[in-house]
């Protein structure tokens, strides 16, 4: 007789998920028991006990539990413990749980303000063109052009820049290849040309292409011993970072990261970090 192939179950599947994010989630909080886990995914004692279970096979040698009805610890500074840098993850999955409302018992509150508005309709007319490499003309206004005026541009990439969503592109009428600030495209419409008919993709991008270190320390005016707490906070076990960035990208990072370009006259306490090797590079912000 034949057999039939079958898929793992939605429930499996579920599981499966589930205990990606509680991997996370005993990361940051140091231990998980089946009452958080309860309380977090909104599930019954059975199936946390399975989770929990699940999660014990998955973590051996990277925690431990002191006996059946104990929460599971995390060992850090375990060998096979490979400790995520930022909690921003974290966050993530703790919002997108049922329980997320309970995050505030526990002091976990993110208090970062998303103020790009961006419509779902314009994003999608974007992603599909750059998925099949056609043009799009749409309405851009900036700061020489408040009202707007019609571009054709051929985009490549979506970027979520820390301040706002931004679009690659070549533009026609520049030509060159521009970032766009979605918020700023009041219309966009499919364009049936190609961009391989104007011979523009990706690779020609070489702002994009790039690859340019940003080599960060802490503010030379500030004393030793305030650089070497900056140094703590930001790159513990060193004196500076090189930090790899697409050429393009390099001043949304430097705007992010507050860094001071002009040492002389960006100074603490407004700012705390610098870029040493800002005059190497061709940066220009908008």
């Amino acid at each position: 007789m034949k057999q039939i192939q079958t898929s793992p179950s939605s429930t499996e599947d579920a599981s499966s998920s589930r205990l990606v994010d509680l991997e996370q989630l005993i990361h940051w909080e140091g231990e998980l028991s089946n009452e958080r886990i309860r309380e977090l995914l909104g599930v019954k004692p059975v199936y946390a006990s399975r989770l929990m279970s699940g999660l014990m096979k998955l973590m051996i040698g990277r925690a431990e539990r002191a006996s059946a009805h104990a929460p599971l610890k995390m060992l850090y500074g375990s060998s096979k413990d490979q400790l995520p840098r930022s909690p921003d993850t974290y966050l993530h999955i703790l919002n997108g749980l049922p329980g997320a409302p309970l995050i505030s018992g526990v002091g976990v509150v993110d208090a970062r303000m998303d103020l790009s508005l961006i419509s779902p309709a314009i994003f999608s007319v974007i992603f599909r063109a750059i998925k099949r490499q056609q043009g799009l003309r749409i309405n851009y206004r900036s700061m020489n052009h408040p009202l707007g005026t019609e571009r054709l541009v051929f985009p490549h990439a979506l970027v979520r820049a820390p301040r706002r969503w931004h679009m690659r592109a070549w533009c026609a009428e520049r030509s060159d290849f521009l970032d766009f600030t979605l918020g700023r495209i009041s219309t966009a419409v499919s364009d049936s040309t190609s961009c391989q008919a104007i011979g523009r993709i990706r690779e020609q991008d070489t702002g994009w292409m790039n690859v340019v270190d940003l080599l960060i320390a802490p503010h030379p005016s500030l004393n030793e011993h305030q650089r070497q707490m900056i140094a703590c906070e930001f790159f513990p076990g060193a004196a500076s970072l090189r930090l790899k960035v697409r050429e393009c990208l390099a001043p949304y990072i430097v705007q992010d990261l507050r860094l001071a370009v002009d040492i002389g006259k960006q100074t603490p306490p407004e700012y705390q970090l610098a870029l040493l090797n800002g005059d190497s590079l061709n940066l220009s912000f908008s």
